[in-house]
């Protein structure tokens, strides 16, 4: 009986690995968020670099390490797509243990992919990693688990976004403030991946760097990019109303406090990837109430690849020239038949240049370029608001000063889009097109020339 109970465990295991991957690759595709910038993070630190130092980073480093243990052995886009199947799998047998069987409900309300893109929380990245340590600590509580491992986890939390990690951590302490003994703990549990990161930073020579760009450079960063997507933000407010109530029925209940702080990752961006991230750890607290039944569970399976199959039939239809183009590091890749004829006339054109070459287009067209191309990523491959620590933008710009002569590639349709929902930052385009001369034009791509 044992072993019959254990292989039809397996079986669910392998069925979730599977789909995630199939979703990553192929049913989704096109909602991977940041993706491809996380990936870059990841492909940096793989061939040596720095963060911090070699290329800008504003989150603190540990969802970069974390995937680029698998990258280690081959950077691919795949490679990195697997490593993140195996984590939501490793995400949903903790749900399993937490709330059984409701589990099917929460892989439904994950891939919903309209009107509320909730299956943008499945792509690999800090935003999900933060979302599992909101999963573990909420799992930790409500199995009563070693203080200890719930001050690591705090930690954890800390180290992989600063912001929400460290009001989760204000929230667990605030909880407990009269419980010196299980603080104290809990502060120890917490120090433990901290210090040891930092203690790494110091080694690396970039703790100053990364003080910059984690924290004075958050300043500029809510200051340059607050937007506000009012449907999202409709949604996030009324979860926010629910949320309230059920705090003041269950004020003893850590957990709502959990939640009610993870909402911090919705600001200053509130649009369907913040709000969605938000959702599914409020889902997860949803379904931890006793009384939402599921008794047919099994059949919500078949709905769910039939809702990503018609996802992929729908994508295809109204994206009428979409092909699967494989590039170096970026296999499989899902791109519109257009793009691609610009991404080769591109390359011909930087094949015949004599002088360097820099990408300054939208950071996941500039790590697109950069990783297919096996090169170093750099301070220029994500020239966005807020990504420069304190008074960020005169730092990119002096770094454009100092060069003495290249070429450089910029994305005028992101420059002549209106700043709000596009981080893209225009004053150090506008350095690089007085400065520069136009060379030429390929698409959407302007070249210019410094000398």
């Amino acid at each position: 009986m044992k072993s019959k109970i254990f292989k039809k465990e397996n079986l669910k295991y392998l069925f979730l690995f599977c789909y995630f991957f199939y979703c990553l690759v192929l049913a989704y595709n096109l909602t991977r968020g940041d993706s491809y910038v996380n990936f870059g993070f990841s492909y940096a630190i793989t061939r040596g670099e720095i963060p911090y130092v070699d290329f800008n980073l504003v989150i603190p480093p540990l969802a970069p390490w974390l995937y680029s243990i698998f990258l280690f052995f081959d950077s691919s886009i795949l490679v990195f797509y697997l490593e993140q199947a195996l984590l939501l799998t490793l995400f949903f047998a903790v749900l399993f243990r937490l709330i059984g069987n409701k589990t099917w409900i929460y892989l439904i309300l994950l891939s919903i992919p309209f009107p509320i893109a909730m299956v943008s929380v499945m792509f690999p990245g800090y935003n999900f990693l933060l979302l599992f340590f909101l999963l573990l600590l909420i799992y930790c509580e409500k199995k009563n688990k070693s203080d200890y491992l719930i001050g690591v986890l705090l930690g954890c939390a800390f180290l992989t976004k600063q912001t929400v990690g460290g009001l989760l951590a204000v929230a667990s302490l605030y909880y407990l403030f009269v419980d010196y003994k299980k603080i104290g703990k809990r502060i120890l549990g917490f120090l433990i991946p901290v210090c040891f990161v930092l203690l790494v930073l110091l080694v690396q020579g970039s703790f100053s760097s990364f003080v910059d760009l984690c924290f004075l450079g958050l300043f500029d960063f809510g200051h340059s990019n607050l937007h506000v997507d009012w449907f999202y933000f409709l949604c996030f407010m009324l979860v926010m109303i629910v949320l309230v109530v059920r705090i003041v029925k269950k004020p003893k209940d850590i957990c709502n406090y959990y939640v009610l702080l993870f909402a911090s990752c919705v600001y200053p961006i509130i649009d369907y990837y913040h709000v969605s991230l938000f959702l599914a750890g409020f889902f997860i607290l949803l379904l931890l109430d006793g009384s939402i039944q599921i008794e047919i569970y099994k059949y919500f399976i078949f709905f769910v690849l039939a809702l990503s199959v018609i996802w992929f039939v729908i994508q295809n239809m109204y994206f009428t020239d979409l092909r699967i183009i494989n590039y170096p590091n970026f296999e499989f890749s899902l791109i519109s038949e257009k793009y691609s004829k610009v991404v080769e006339q591109l390359n011909q054109y930087i094949e015949t240049l004599d002088d360097d070459v820099i990408y300054f287009l939208r950071g996941s067209e500039n790590y697109f370029y950069k990783i297919k191309s096996n090169l170093d990523i750099s301070y220029f491959d994500l020239p966005n608001y807020g990504n420069y620590g304190y008074d960020g933008t005169a730092k990119i710009i002096s770094r454009l000063k100092s060069v003495d002569s290249g070429y450089f590639v910029i994305d005028k349709e992101a420059y002549e889009m209106p700043s709000p929902p596009q981080q893209y930052l225009k004053d150090a385009v506008d350095y690089i097109m007085k400065r520069g001369e136009k060379v030429k034009s390929i698409g959407v791509y302007e070249v210019y020339y410094f000398e």
